[in-house]
């Protein structure tokens, strides 16, 4: 029988007594301390030189195993960032994906590659890191963790024709129907939103740094009223302008091929207007009066705040979003991170019904005439107008 190394024990011991310790502990807030001592532990162990040739690194997977399968529902949700059935029910979408058939090299079993992913799109900072995921959940941290994300999104992102899909012309008309009272011929709302870098990129750096100071990468995407995602255009780095963003994505280029006769979105004043995209007026706007005009903004605002909800219980969701941990040194990095950021919002999509219903407040708003100065010229839109008529008198200003 081979010998246990004294450190290998010693790292056993050590898991087999935090997951029962966290079976035991009714306190959430304890649990969490207990894995980042049980982490910091370990990491002093391993960071002990022998004086033999090391065989293998300790792990354990006694947290993956017995405490996270122990775990309640709210609690399990809270590691995961889904609930059990929704983990069930993802699984069975990706289970057969080509990726998790190679035989090659041997994988760990697919239900924890997803586990891991989820963990990993759903943590951001020090829990992150890869180490860290590594020891949690009982894995090698020389490839396994990134080889196990890589496959899941490669096979969320098989999905993604499913789950990301704009309104057919029957569903339009729909859509069209229930809103005749409320913003007539209103299909879905625009905007874009900075997924943060945790680290400045090499390649390019300076196209990365946006407004805020930050490195990041441009999501665009389009909501329905059910704040579900219907179009996403992902990759353009932070410092363009919502506007190029949009002129380059293809609803920008082709609006007609997702917008019948009449129909159109709603944007922010970051948008130039169109009669396929309607936005609020500008503060050196002169048409109607003022009060007809903050009148029509605000109401206007009360419908477009959905896209922004959306992008905020994303990334409330799945915090990975709030700040990447995308090493971009190349273009091989800048893909991977753009894949990521979609393979999150087709998880989102799947799970929106399991999603609590955020408040819509004005919490969400940006002051877009002050951070978007215009860089196209204010004029007069019909479509808008006809719009602004028939808001102005619903309020009966």
């Amino acid at each position: 029988m081979p010998r246990v190394s004294k450190k290998l024990k010693l790292v056993s011991d050590i898991g087999e007594y935090a997951a029962a310790t966290a079976i035991l502990t009714e306190d959430e807030g304890e649990i969490d301390q207990q894995i980042l001592e049980y982490f910091e532990i370990i990491a002093v162990i391993q960071s002990q030189r022998c004086s033999v040739p090391r065989i293998r690194v300790p792990k354990s997977d006694e947290w993956y195993l017995s405490v996270l399968a122990s775990y309640d529902d709210t609690r399990f949700k809270k590691y995961l960032r889904v609930t059990r059935f929704d983990f069930g029910r993802i699984l069975e979408m990706i289970r057969c994906h080509s990726v998790f058939q190679e035989v090659t090299k041997k994988q760990i079993p697919i239900e924890k590659q997803l586990a891991i992913a989820l963990y990993k799109f759903g943590t951001n900072g020090t829990a992150s890191g890869v180490g860290n995921v590594a020891a949690l959940f009982g894995v090698g941290d020389g490839g396994t963790v990134m080889m196990s994300v890589r496959r899941v999104i490669k096979a969320l992102l098989h999905l993604k024709n499913d789950w990301i899909k704009w309104p057919s012309q029957e569903d339009r008309k729909v859509i069209e129907n229930s809103m005749e009272a409320e913003l007539p011929k209103c299909i879905g709302y625009i905007d874009g939103s900075h997924i943060n870098l945790e680290e400045s990129p090499n390649t390019d750096p300076e196209s990365y740094f946006d407004r805020k100071q930050n490195y990041s990468i441009q999501l665009q995407a389009v909501c329905d009223n059910s704040r579900k995602i219907i179009n996403i255009f992902v990759g353009y780095p932070g410092s363009t302008h919502d506007a190029r963003v949009f002129s380059n994505s293809k609803i920008g280029k082709h609006p007609e091929l997702f917008l019948s006769e009449g129909q159109w979105i709603a944007g922010d004043s970051a948008y130039p207007v169109t009669d396929k995209v309607v936005t609020p007026f500008r503060r050196n706007s002169n048409f109607g009066n003022e009060r007809q005009r903050k009148g029509f903004n605000k109401y206007f605002a009360s419908y477009r705040v959905k896209i922004e909800c959306t992008f905020g219980v994303l990334k409330e969701t799945f915090c990975s979003l709030k700040e990447l941990r995308a090493r971009i040194n190349d273009e091989g990095g800048h893909k991977l991170a753009c894949e990521w950021i979609s393979a999150c919002c087709i998880l989102y999509n799947i799970i929106l019904e399991s999603l609590d219903k955020p408040s819509e407040g004005d919490d969400y708003f940006e002051d877009e005439d002050e951070i978007n100065p215009p860089h196209h010229h204010v004029y007069r839109n019909a479509k808008r107008e006809e719009i602004f008529y028939f808001v102005i008198n619903k309020l009966g200003l």
